[in-house]
């Protein structure tokens, strides 16, 4: 009376059906995971770090040279700077 069909008990699946059912799992699983990922992404502003962030840095040895290079340049600039001074003093 309801309309309700019976299930057929003997019906037989193909042999494909149950890998279907395995990949449509694993489709699900994947949507899961992307929401989730896009969740993260959404409320933390930033995409998830997986690697390791590196910072390279200039060896000690070539960063000592540097600074020692700017201070030379500063030490120079500073005598010439007195040496017009000096002079500016001395014309006076």
């Amino acid at each position: 009376m309801g309309g309700h069909a019976e299930p057929d008990e003997s019906y037989v699946y193909e042999p494909w059906y149950k890998y279907g059912i395995y990949f449509l799992f694993f489709e699900a699983a994947i949507a899961i995971g992307v929401t989730i990922y896009s969740l993260s992404m959404s409320f933390s502003g930033q995409t998830v770090q997986f690697k390791k962030k590196m910072v390279h840095e200039k060896p000690k040895a070539e960063r000592v040279q540097m600074e020692q290079t700017l201070v030379g340049q500063q030490c120079q600039a500073l005598e010439k700077q007195l040496q017009d001074c000096l002079r500016a003093a001395g014309s006076k």
